[in-house]
């Protein structure tokens, strides 16, 4: 999967459209730069965007269309098309333009929906989501999960996007546990974890944190990790919230 400008599909629209009403005396392409595509210039869009968009079948349909480039490169600069030339192109590019349609209706575009949270940054930079300079100073499982959930997010898998979120949530409180805990350690699950901070009088001042990892491996952890629970889009952009604010507090400690 990649990502893929509409603009794209719409200017390599235009540039066929152009090559089925070229008329004669067009400019073949103007000896200096005015930022407009005449003929040559759109032929080139044209095979550029065949590439870019996978369009295999017409491009290889479209052999004619690519000799006359071809022979486009040879001309003078300023050079317009005759009659002849430019009612071949326009047959050609009809032509190929047949073949076109009949391989796009093969492909399917899918379009990502807003969300509360920002659909780019879960795309592209989920850890500007977190408070500065958190997301770098997470274990590197977790800042994996933590970009898979932001992906599942954006994509509307809202039960995949919890299990990544919690399993990323733990992996970062196995480290502020040993962070904080360096001898007689518990078991590094989940409950033990918490229930032993609790009885540390260095992590007093973690009160409030560690209610919350508690109320989150209850309500939220054990259903999910033991299949009993899912997820529309909007819970778990609320989960995220939560563990995120989990995240950011215990990222402290790291």
């Amino acid at each position: 999967m990649r990502a893929q400008s509409i603009y794209g599909y719409y200017w390599f629209g235009t540039c066929l459209r152009y090559l089925q009403d070229v008329q004669g005396g067009s400019l073949v392409e103007p000896a200096s730069e005015t930022g407009m595509l005449y003929v040559k210039g759109n032929l080139e869009a044209f095979f550029r965007h065949l590439d870019e968009l996978g369009l295999q079948v017409t491009e290889r349909a479209a052999w004619k269309l690519r000799n006359i480039l071809t022979e486009l490169e040879g001309k003078n600069p300023d050079a317009r098309l005759t009659d002849d030339e430019a009612q071949t192109l326009r047959k050609e590019a009809t032509t190929v333009r047949n073949t076109l349609e009949a391989e796009i209706k093969g492909f399917e575009a899918y379009v990502v929906t807003p969300k509360r949270l920002d659909v780019k940054r879960l795309i592209d930079d989920p850890g500007s989501l977190f408070a500065p300079k958190v997301f770098g100073k997470l274990p590197s499982l977790a800042q994996y999960d933590l970009t898979e959930a932001a992906k599942c997010i954006a994509f509307e898998r809202s039960t995949a996007a919890a299990f990544h979120m919690l399993r990323a949530t733990e992996g970062v409180l196995k480290g502020f546990y040993t962070a904080l805990v360096r001898q007689k350690r518990v078991d590094l699950m989940w409950g033990p974890m918490v229930s032993d901070l609790k009885k540390r009088p260095k992590a007093k001042k973690h009160h409030v944190l560690l209610a919350h990892l508690d109320n989150i491996r209850l309500s939220f952890r054990n259903p999910t990790q033991h299949p009993q629970a899912t997820y529309d889009i909007h819970e778990v952009q609320g989960l995220w919230g939560v563990c995120v604010d989990a995240i950011n507090r215990m990222a402290k400690e790291l």
